[in-house]
């Protein structure tokens, strides 16, 4: 007598319905304070004026994020010789794509800098 097998799935099927970074409504859904009206956390920036304003023109073409990288740059710190990321949005839901794309643009901008890109954890 055989018995039907039986499939675990080793990820959750469910597509994300968002990074849930923001707040969440009444019944736990995940909504974006850009969406609903509120505004986002304003990045943590420091280093040199002219160098962050050039990283986050890049990484706001690249990402599509705001022009002050409100709402996915949750900090950036640009020093001589390295440049440490963190982004607003956890490692799923294609935050790990947009770590990725981040780290490209930043290695296309500065080349020989060391470069740290974080999702947020």
């Amino acid at each position: 007598m055989s018995m039907p097998g039986k499939t675990f799935a080793i990820h959750d099927p469910r597509p994300a319905s968002g990074c849930g970074n923001c707040h969440r409504d009444a019944d736990g859904t995940p909504v974006c304070r850009s969406v609903s009206a509120e505004p986002c956390a304003t990045p943590a920036l420091s280093g040199p004026q002219d160098q962050l304003a050039r990283v986050l023109a890049a990484l706001s073409q690249d990402l599509g994020c705001a022009a002050d990288g409100a709402g996915l740059v949750r900090s950036l710190n640009v020093q001589p010789g390295e440049v440490d990321l963190e982004l607003a949005v956890p490692p799923h839901c294609g935050g790990i794509e947009l770590a990725d794309t981040a780290f490209q643009t930043l290695r296309g901008l500065l080349p020989d800098t060391d470069i740290y890109v974080r999702p947020a954890a």
